[in-house]
């Protein structure tokens, strides 16, 4: 039953014609250029603004705090309905990056009549990776965050302890540090 349902099908859709005509040379030039005009209109669209941070070198705290900022504005919008909110975030330190090392460690023990006595000697040297731009960078093997020192908040209906207490709830959750850390005050 299903054998005379494909066969009708392929035969609506003419399949076997479909593969003759794709390997006409006037088919395939014609696919070609269409390929090439939706390469050509696609570098005219709008560019999409990524909300991604960058890594490595390019990588900087401002750009860590104005995003950890406008996560939590989203926040405290999302809880208040005020999208003017005003947010500060202060951070306590930079980025801290671990490089891959490569340590030797040589060790020697010498026995004398009185005294047995060792040495050791450790001699450690970061991994270097060539970029494609052909200098010699150390190979990053973690990247950590700068750490949130507090947080200010003002917006509307900030000076209700019912409200405060939400967003200060909300605030803890998303960066992960304590009441302490957190200010909220209502804007006049």
């Amino acid at each position: 039953m299903v054998t005379p349902m494909i066969s009708k099908l392929s035969a609506k859709l003419n399949i076997k014609g479909l593969g003759e005509k794709i390997k006409q040379p006037k088919f395939l030039i014609i696919i070609g250029l269409v390929g090439i005009l939706i390469i050509g209109l696609s570098s005219l669209l709008p560019k999409f603004k990524q909300n991604k941070l960058k890594t490595g070198e390019n990588f900087d705290c401002d750009e860590y705090r104005r995003l950890m900022e406008d996560n939590v504005r989203s926040v405290v919008t999302g809880i208040t309905g005020d999208k003017n909110a005003t947010v500060v975030v202060t951070l306590r330190n930079g980025i801290r990056y671990s490089y891959a090392d490569d340590t030797k460690t040589d060790s020697s023990t010498t026995d004398g009549e009185k005294a047995v006595q060792s040495s050791s000697r450790n001699e450690s040297n970061h991994i270097t990776v060539r970029t494609s731009s052909g200098e010699e960078k150390a190979l990053i093997v973690t990247e950590n965050m700068p750490e949130i020192r507090g947080v200010a908040i003002v917006c509307v209906g900030g000076d209700s302890e019912a409200l405060s207490s939400e967003i200060k709830a909300a605030v803890m959750a998303a960066l992960d540090i304590t009441e302490k850390r957190i200010y909220i005050t209502g804007r006049n």
